[in-house]
């Protein structure tokens, strides 16, 4: 479920969302991925009487200080998988040892949450103790931090009346997909870490059964997850199970991988966990996964879509009703074609790849047709996006921005028809051959218009395997742990991400240098507190990573039309960003159906190849796509504040460090610590 802080990297990418402060609102699937604990030794110190305590010395804490240390550990020891994503070495916090839990997400305890308003009465005791020390003497950074914890707290007391509007169920952004991408970097240093892992896999069954359990009383409800999505969910588990019932599959393969890193174990050791990791994916992981599978198999069969029975409520209800490591990765959104094509090209001559799997040409599924839904979704956004401005402006941005990109490819296509041909028949090109070749030039090329790094981090370049290709984002950041954030890894998807599609550099201009490696190693460089390391803000991390990515367009060495060609793969990306994003909108806001989604390419002269995939993907995830493109919007609007505001002193470098220097937080904070300080 949603956490209060949530730590961010974040996942596309094409989407896409861990800790558990409190039982609050609807699900974030990775929240609850991560919230699956081990049992663990008996000497330990009790977790819930721990944080129990700690949770009543935050609210008599008389410094703001103590308030922003004591509030990081209570956050963090919700759950050792926090805790060890989080942190390297938890001594450095004076954390103990704790009992590992298992998060209880039964219908039951969430509904008495819900009832009792458990999550309210926790929020505005620390909203309280926060407005104690407004009128303290604060450092700069203490300002901010106040006001940032100040609006997040806010937004979460909001969502406490919101519950069962997210779907555990869905092909990219469900509980398939983020529990093996989780585990698959789990933290492996010693054999404790390896034991504690191993255990994890035990409690996979009642992870689960706790997903069936949610996704049961959401039903209830009335608010079922639609066919559409269990018929794409089942399909992509079908061919998972499938792969992991071979020996290299993706809880096998990065499983030995690491093991063999760890010096401290003997060959006799690693044979035994190796083993014994077999035995467990047999035993528990298979079998939960079959589960799940033969769970979504009867929801079909029922044919029940509750929800959206009536169809035509496009405007919803008027009742009333936290990719950091809610994502444990920054993914990249999938905002091309696998066959390097360019957009306008792609959507004119493809047809769809989603016929099985259509949902009702009539029918609305958004958020806004659940009641209340049009509320939630304008808090969604405000969390995916940290833009505070009303989703009828956002709209109108996104259809500016995109207005402006198609006029763009127009003007040049009329001016320069050499440079036009040329783009639609090529992909981008690039003289580079490999990960670390384009990431090395790219660190480099930075070094004008970005500030250095204190030290040269080190990083891996990871495959996504096979079996979870067609699951996850094109390509995604690990965001380390505040004590260790010099070790990064990427993982890359082949299946669309590679130089013969000619995306690859881009994609490393994003999750790379300068996007999410480079700006989450910067902004911990900073020392910042760590408080802030528990705040979510997909809107400045992606929207970064976007700004930086369409920014590289211009670093490519294009062997003809120089000045023409920059300008339209810039467009390209910027024309399928605002598309998906518009369309999340009118879905998810306005009420659009299939058929409405159809008409709206048709409308701008492209084929409606797409309609289906972006439906259906923003129904599933709605607001993602806004994460990456009205992130990036706030930040080109930023600047040209800034400029206006710097005049003849302005430089991109000092733009870039202003805005790195404050670091991760909403729109309206971070202008109103640039512009008016």
């Amino acid at each position: 479920m949603k956490s209060i802080f949530t730590f961010s990297t974040s996942k596309d990418t094409s989407n896409s969302t861990f800790l558990n402060l409190w039982l609050i609102i609807p699900v974030l699937i990775l929240i609850i991925v991560l919230s699956v604990i081990m049992p663990g030794p008996t000497s330990s110190t009790d977790r819930k009487k721990y944080r129990d305590n700690l949770l009543s010395t935050i609210i008599n804490d008389n410094s703001f200080s103590d308030f922003q240390t004591d509030l990081f550990r209570y956050e963090i020891t919700s759950n050792s998988v926090t805790a060890a994503y989080t942190l390297h070495d938890t001594d450095t916090y004076n954390i103990p040892e704790l009992t590992p839990i298992l998060t209880d997400f039964s219908s039951k305890n969430y509904s008495k949450d819900s009832e009792n308003g458990i999550s309210k009465q926790t929020i505005s005791g620390l909203l309280q103790k926060l407005s104690s020390f407004k009128n303290n003497n604060m450092n700069p950074d203490d300002k901010i931090t106040y006001d940032l914890l100040n609006k997040h707290l806010q937004l979460s007391n909001t969502f406490c009346d919101y519950s069962y509007y997210e779907t555990l169920l869905g092909k990219t952004t469900g509980a398939a997909s983020a529990l093996p991408v989780t585990l698959s970097e789990y933290p492996l240093n010693d054999s404790d870490d390896i034991d504690e892992y191993l255990s994890l896999l035990k409690q996979i069954p009642s992870y689960f059964d706790s997903v069936i359990d949610y996704e049961n009383s959401k039903s209830l409800k009335g608010m079922e997850t639609p066919v559409f999505i269990l018929k794409d969910t089942k399909n992509e588990l079908s061919r998972f199970i499938m792969g992991l019932r071979n020996d290299d599959n993706c809880f096998s393969e990065p499983f030995n991988d690491r093991l063999r890193s760890i010096s401290s174990l003997s060959q006799e050791e690693r044979t035994k966990y190796i083993s014994t990791n077999k035995y467990y994916i047999n035993q528990y992981v298979i079998p939960s996964y079959e589960k799940l599978y033969e769970y979504i198999t009867e929801r079909i069969d029922s044919g029940n879509d509750i929800i959206h029975k009536s169809g035509s409520d496009k405007q919803g209800s008027d009742i009333n009703i936290t990719d950091k490591h809610a994502n444990v990765s920054s993914g990249h959104p999938n905002i091309g074609s696998k066959s390097g094509n360019t957009v306008v090209e792609t959507l004119k001559n493809s047809q769809s790849k989603n016929k099985d799997e259509l949902p009702e040409e009539n029918t609305s599924y958004g958020l806004c047709t659940l009641p209340g839904g049009k509320e939630y979704y304008s808090l969604i956004i405000k969390e995916a996006t940290g833009s505070y401005r009303p989703v009828t402006e956002l709209i109108e941005m996104t259809e500016n921005a995109l207005n402006n990109a198609l006029s763009e490819v127009l003007y040049i296509a009329t001016t320069d028809t050499d440079a036009y041909m040329y783009y639609c028949d090529h992909p981008v090109e690039t003289g580079y051959s490999s990960p670390e070749g384009i990431l090395e030039a790219l660190s480099l090329m930075i070094r004008k218009d970005y500030p250095l790094l204190d030290t040269a981090p080190s990083y891996k370049i990871k495959t996504v395997p096979d079996t979870l290709a067609e699951m996850v984002s094109p390509a995604f950041y690990m965001i380390p742990a505040i004590d260790d954030y010099e070790n990064n890894t990427i993982y890359i998807n082949p299946l669309y991400t590679c130089e013969e599609n000619g995306n690859l550099f881009t994609t490393l201009a994003h999750e790379g240098f300068p996007g999410h490696l480079y700006q989450t190693v910067y902004f911990n460089s900073t020392n910042p507190n760590p408080v802030r390391q528990i705040l979510n803000y997909p809107g400045y991390v992606e929207g970064w990573a976007t700004y930086v990515e369409l920014n590289s367009f211009s670093f490519i060495n294009y062997p003809k039309y120089a000045e023409s060609l920059p300008t339209l793969y810039r467009s390209d990306a910027i024309i399928n960003l605002a598309l998906s994003s518009r369309i999340d909108m009118g879905v998810n806001y306005e009420g659009w159906t299939l058929a409405d989604t159809c008409s709206y390419f048709e409308e701008l002269g492209f084929n409606s190849y797409y309609a289906s995939d972006i439906y259906s993907y923003v129904v599933e995830a709605p607001g993602n796509y806004l994460s990456y493109f009205i992130g990036y919007l706030e930040i080109d609007n930023l600047k040209q504040q800034y400029k206006n505001l710097m005049m003849e002193n302005y430089s991109e470098y000092e733009f870039h460090k202003a805005f790195l220097d404050i670091g991760p937080g909403d729109f309206e904070t971070i202008r109103k610590y640039m512009l008016h300080n």
